[in-house]
């Protein structure tokens, strides 16, 4: 079924953007309103003067729209992996450990006999901190891929980062762990191979491109190995090992 809403806001669309191919509303139609990967190629255009076609409503697109709440994720899955995280988390808040958090974490001494922990340990949240800025970067980074590489794909690095993070973190450690931090990685990753010179805002100050920061980041992991901080480091890198990997393979697709 074609696509009938907006990348950006899931409202009812029927534009295309000739420089990423991304389906938009009139709000978000300019590639400065939707993160467009052509964004600097727009820009050439406008500066050597060439005419900035941006496709015109397709009425045939526009009679399939189905409105709905839920549309602002159809095709939107960071925003509805957001939603779901978050809903996991008030739920860790008022359901009593033994009947949630206990079930879904993952454990290295029980992982063979309770494998879904692989997955489920990347909805839970040790605090409110953690929930808030992992879901921040997510925020940040997670649409960005998701626009650049199709929904599908982002799915599967999202949840493969996981799934490999919580497998680092099974064969190097006895203790409990949960969070998206693996997946998250694993995005993070992927992008800088896609798109190595993005900038971004390293702790919200410094300006520097992406693969700087990746660089950083796995060497703050790496030092901290065996640091006993509680922060799992394996699954970190682990995570981001993946997102590199799957970033080079995607980057032949391309």
């Amino acid at each position: 079924m074609a696509r009938t809403r907006c990348t950006v806001c899931g409202k009812p669309a029927a534009y295309k953007c000739k420089y990423c191919g991304d389906i938009l509303c009139e709000e978000h139609l300019s590639p400065e309103m939707h993160w467009c990967m052509g964004l600097e190629e727009y820009k050439r255009d406008i500066e050597a003067g060439r005419t900035v076609f941006m496709a015109k409503p397709n009425e045939k697109m526009r009679k399939k729209v189905n409105a709905n709440i839920f549309g602002i994720f159809s095709h939107n899955y960071s925003y509805l992996l957001l939603f779901i995280i978050s809903i996991s988390f008030f739920l860790q808040l008022l359901i009593p450990r033994p009947y949630y958090t206990g079930l879904l974490i993952l454990d290295p001494l029980l992982v063979k006999e309770r494998p879904w922990t692989l997955v489920t340990h990347i909805f839970l949240h040790g605090s409110f901190e953690h929930f808030f800025f992992n879901m921040l970067f997510f925020i940040f980074f997670g649409p960005v891929l998701e626009r650049k590489i199709g929904s599908t794909k982002f799915l599967l690095i999202f949840f493969l980062s996981g799934i490999f993070a919580g497998i680092g973190w099974s064969l190097t450690s006895a203790y409990p762990a949960l969070g998206a931090s693996g997946s998250l990685m694993g995005i993070f990753a992927t992008l800088a191979v896609l798109m190595p010179r993005m900038r971004v805002y390293f702790f919200f100050l410094i300006p520097m491109e992406i693969w700087m920061v990746v660089v950083l980041f796995a060497l703050f992991d790496f030092i901290m190995l065996g640091s006993g901080d509680m922060i799992a480091h394996t699954a970190h890198l682990s995570g981001l090992l993946f997102g590199l990997v799957a970033g080079m393979w995607l980057k032949k697709t391309f």
